[in-house]
């Protein structure tokens, strides 16, 4: 196709889209994204989908009779454990990296594709695991893909969805997370009931199905527009914006096209910019958006909600319930995490990313001191009361997190970042995501052991600090294009969007003429 589509002789006017705002065509625009970008980001979420199974699996197996007796039947099972834990957030690390130098050079689609078959790989070596060691390798390629799906994704997403539905789109890779925590933990019920000695391996076969079925998904997916406009594929990035971004309310498309032209000048400045990892260290700005990727995540993982995912089944039994009611009750905290997720999806772009992430750090923060505090008196006990105060304040402690904080993190992480290097960058967010992961959960077999509920004051503490920090450093990105983010971080964009006059049938262009180039900080 051509930039310029035919025009009608009936259509010579031109405006503004500041004009456009303040009139009556803007103001009719959609507040949701067409229903082809929606069914896009949809498919895409099924590689989030994918890590949330691959994380969940394991939990599922703890509680799995056959699975304890054949690898953590020895005196060294806590060790184990912490082992299988600090293994997979190791290579989810390494993955986080991996999946900035191949999303840059290939593309979006081939890192998810490679994330994909790494997760192929880690099922068949956790369904054939003969001993402890070669499950453990297993985790690790789990954690290879896992890390590469959670940087990749909200990256793909945030790059294919219009400013005003970021939010609702992008936190469709979390709610698509706890999906698939669900389906694991349902299948780890139903498994429960199967007696022979492959009973623990049919949780990763259908690991294996679900990772063919997402590697084939993502073959029908379009490529980033802004991956497009970096390699200098104008016309195939215009020809996705137009196709996603085309509303009832917005027939020609005129926002896309925008936004297009936005996108092509702020890209072609950003090419006489550095690409490397020493420039972010080396530029004031870009230290900036590290340090709030990297405290955003750090204070998911303070609040302890993988420690305690991850060894739900274990938590559970601490509290006296039997295999059948772990593998239950897991499951419905999973649940509670399914629909709070997609509450923040709903109101992230309403209510603002910083406002939600400090409100739910405070919430999660309470919820842990009091949890913290029942179990200091009825660990251990016959106090039913007591023991169901406990199980409830996990349920509620997951609720505050979900509707507040577990789409938001996604979203702010990918969209302070300028596009050429926004898959390096994330990898801030997610880096600091898996070494936490390992700070915490590495010990926490052994600390629940030995030091009980004292190792909640940890979380209690980390994460007051690291709230209180993101309530007074970071800026807020609401409603802003992924260009104009910029702004916010003290860099210029080169074309702002009230700048812009759009021809309704054309490509559009600056408004007023550009007399010369800003350079970007």
């Amino acid at each position: 196709m051509t930039l310029n589509d035919p025009k009608p002789e009936s259509r010579q006017d031109e405006f503004s889209i500041s004009h456009i705002e303040n009139g009556d065509q803007l103001a009719n625009h959609s507040k949701f994204p067409s229903l082809l970008n929606f069914l896009i980001v949809l498919t895409a979420a099924i590689s989030s989908f994918l890590f949330g199974y691959g994380n969940n699996a394991v939990a599922g197996s703890l509680a799995q009779q056959t699975f304890l007796a054949k690898f953590l039947s020895g005196p060294d099972y806590t060790a184990i454990i912490d082992g299988i834990e600090s293994v997979f957030f190791g290579g989810g690390f390494i993955g986080t990296v991996l999946q900035g130098a191949i999303s840059d050079k290939f593309g979006r689609k081939i890192c998810a594709e490679t994330a994909a078959i790494l997760m192929i790989i880690s099922g068949v070596l956790s369904a054939a695991s003969v001993n402890p060691a070669m499950f453990i390798v297993s985790r690790g390629f789990c954690g290879l893909s896992a890390g590469m799906i959670l940087g990749n994704m909200p990256v793909y997403m945030s790059e294919i969805s219009p400013p005003h539905a970021r939010g609702l789109l992008v936190g469709m890779h979390a709610t698509f997370i706890t999906i698939g925590y669900i389906t694991c933990g349902v299948f780890a019920v139903i498994f429960n009931f199967v007696t022979s000695s492959i009973q623990w391996r049919l949780q990763f076969i259908m690991l294996i199905f679900f990772s063919v079925v997402c590697a084939i998904t993502i073959l029908i997916l379009p490529e980033s527009p802004r991956w497009y406009v970096e390699q200098g594929k104008k016309e195939e990035a215009l020809a996705v914006m137009e196709r996603l971004h085309r509303t009832k309310s917005d027939p020609t498309a005129k926002l896309a096209r925008a936004e297009f032209h936005q996108i092509v000048a702020q890209v072609e400045e950003e090419k006489k910019l550095p690409h490397s990892w020493w420039y972010i260290f080396s530029n004031a700005h870009l230290r900036r958006r590290a340090y709030c990727s990297i405290l955003a995540f750090a204070m998911v993982q303070s609040s302890g909600l993988l420690v305690i995912f991850n060894l739900m089944p274990i938590l559970f039994a601490s509290l006296g319930f039997d295999n059948l009611m772990q593998l239950g009750l897991s499951v419905v905290w999973v649940t509670c995490a399914t629909i709070g997720a997609s509450v923040n999806s709903l109101i992230v772009d309403r209510v603002g990313r910083v406002t939600l992430l400090v409100i739910g750090g405070y919430l999660c923060t309470i919820a842990m001191a009091i949890q913290c505090a029942l179990q200091k008196y009825y660990l251990h006990s016959d106090y039913k009361p007591g023991i169901n105060a406990c199980v409830a304040f996990f349920y509620i402690f997951i609720l505050f997190y979900a509707v507040t904080c577990d789409a938001t993190v996604y979203v702010y992480n990918a969209e302070i970042w300028p596009t050429h290097l926004r898959s390096k960058g994330v990898t801030f967010g997610l880096g600091s995501y898996f070494i936490f992961g390992i700070v915490y959960s590495s010990p926490a077999s052994q600390a629940f052991d030995q030091i009980e509920w004292r190792y909640y004051l940890v979380f209690i503490c980390a994460t007051f600090v690291a709230v209180n920090l993101i309530w007074l450093t970071f800026p807020e990105t609401k409603g802003l294009s992924l260009e104009e983010v910029n702004i916010k971080f003290g860099d210029t964009v080169q074309v702002a969007l009230t700048d812009i006059r759009v021809d309704p049938y054309n490509v559009p262009k600056p408004y007023p003429e550009k007399t010369e180039n800003d350079s970007s900080s």
